[in-house]
C-alpha cells in the first residue's frame, strides 16, 4: 500500500458560535496530497502551516506553506528532509512538527526516525531571525535534542504548553516502556519543563524515570 493510498488529508471545520462546543460546518480541504501532523506556525505578519509529507526523493519530510486564511493553503515548500543518521533509524522520517516561541526566537521541534524504534527522538529547527520562513536556508537544524532515557523510550511527537503564570514552557511527548519501541496503544504521555541554556537556547534535558514525581507548572 502506498502512503498516498492511505488518504490522509487536512479538512477544515468552522464554527459560528462563541465557544468550541458550538456547531461546526465543513469549510474545505487544504490539500489533495497525502500529509499528516499539521501545526500552525505564527509570525507577526503571516500564519503558516507546517506538516509532514513525502518529498520528490521519497522521504517523509517537513513542508511549510502560507495560510492566506484558515482554509487556503499556499505553495508547499520543502523545509526539512531526514538526511542525518539520527533521522533515518529503520526509516527516514521527519514528522510531528511543533512550534515553540521564547525569548524572541521561533523554534520547530519534530520527530525523527521510525516511531516503532527507541530512536524515535526530537530534532530542532531554529529560525535564524531573518529571511523567508518558507526557505530551509532560513532555519538551522540541530539534533537529536531529546532522546530515550531512564526507561522512557521513543520520546518524540511532542507539543508545548506554557505554565499558568506564563514563565515556563513545558514539553509534552509520547513515550513507551516497550524495550524495542512502540507506536501503538502501549505508548503514554509524559511532560516536563523546558530549561534554557546561558545563550537562551532550549535545553530539553532527558526523560525522567516513569516513577519520578516532578514539580508542577509554575502558577498552578
Amino acid at each position: 500500500m502506498s502512503p498516498q493510498s492511505l488518504m490522509h488529508f487536512f479538512a477544515i471545520l468552522e464554527t459560528g458560535g462563541a465557544s468550541p462546543w458550538d456547531g461546526y460546518a465543513y469549510k474545505g480541504q487544504l490539500s489533495t496530497v497525502w500529509g499528516i501532523d499539521s501545526t500552525i506556525l505564527r509570525f507577526t505578519s503571516q500564519m503558516y502551516l507546517v506538516w509532514s509529507r513525502f518529498s520528490p526523493n521519497g522521504l517523509q519530510s517537513l513542508y511549510i506553506a502560507t495560510l492566506s486564511n484558515p482554509w487556503t493553503l499556499g505553495t508547499a515548500n520543502l523545509l526539512s528532509e531526514p538526511t542525518n543518521a539520527w533521522e533515518r533509524v529503520n526509516n527516514p522520517v521527519n514528522e510531528g512538527p511543533a512550534a515553540m516561541y521564547w525569548g524572541g526566537k521561533t523554534y520547530l521541534t519534530y520527530a525523527a526516525s521510525d516511531c516503532w524504534t527507541t530512536s524515535y527522538q526530537l530534532g530542532l529547527l531554529t529560525y535564524k531571525g531573518s529571511g523567508d520562513p518558507l526557505l530551509a536556508s532560513s532555519w538551522t537544524k540541530s539534533g537529536p535534542v531529546f532522546s530515550s532515557a531512564n526507561g522512557n523510550l521513543g520520546t518524540a511527537h511532542n507539543g508545548f504548553f506554557t505554565s499558568p503564570d506564563g514563565t515556563e514552557v513545558w514539553n509534552v511527548y509520547h513515550a513507551t516502556s516497550v524495550t524495542t519501541g512502540a507506536c501503538d496503544g502501549r505508548r503514554y504521555t509524559m511532560a516536563q519543563k523546558v530549561n534554557w541554556n546561558s545563550n537562551n537556547t532550549p535545553n530539553f534535558g532527558v526523560p525522567p524515570a516513569l516513577s519520578s514525581v516532578l514539580t508542577g507548572p509554575s502558577g498552578e
